[in-house]
């Protein structure tokens, strides 16, 4: 599938985080609890440093944004691959759905001004958007 350069796709909804969800899981964290910085650690431990928002802005150029609190003040969680595996392994095991295309069967290949944006099968699930359990 290929967008017509110029042309707006039709753009699936945003993938799920899947590091986000195991932090949550592990943590505890508030649903609202967004990373801001993600660090890949030694020993394939990953670090993610975050907040909930304070609010939104109210004028300016990022009006409506959510705003965050300083950086000094995010909590600095650390999760592993296994986690975010796991994560996706309850996501199939819960919709039945491909947790890398998320039940679409696509994956963006390429985006370009020239070209727009490209698509190509899932190669985890072979296109069909079907969850591939592994026991």
């Amino acid at each position: 599938m290929t967008t017509p350069p110029g042309s707006l796709p039709d753009l699936p909804p945003l993938p799920l985080d899947f590091h986000l969800l195991a932090a949550q899981h592990r943590y505890g964290l508030p649903t609202d609890w967004q990373w801001r910085t993600i660090t890949s650690l030694d020993g394939g431990f990953i670090e993610l440093a975050g907040a909930s928002p304070i609010g939104t802005y109210q004028r300016g150029k990022r009006k409506g944004l959510s705003k965050f609190p300083p950086k000094a003040s995010y909590r600095r969680v650390i999760i592993t691959h296994q986690n975010v595996a796991e994560a996706r392994h309850q996501y199939e095991a819960k919709t039945g759905m491909c947790s890398w295309c998320q039940g679409t069967g696509q994956q963006v290949a390429s985006i370009s001004i020239v070209n727009g944006i490209t698509c190509r099968p899932c190669p985890h699930c072979n296109g069909s958007g079907t969850a591939t359990l592994i026991p």
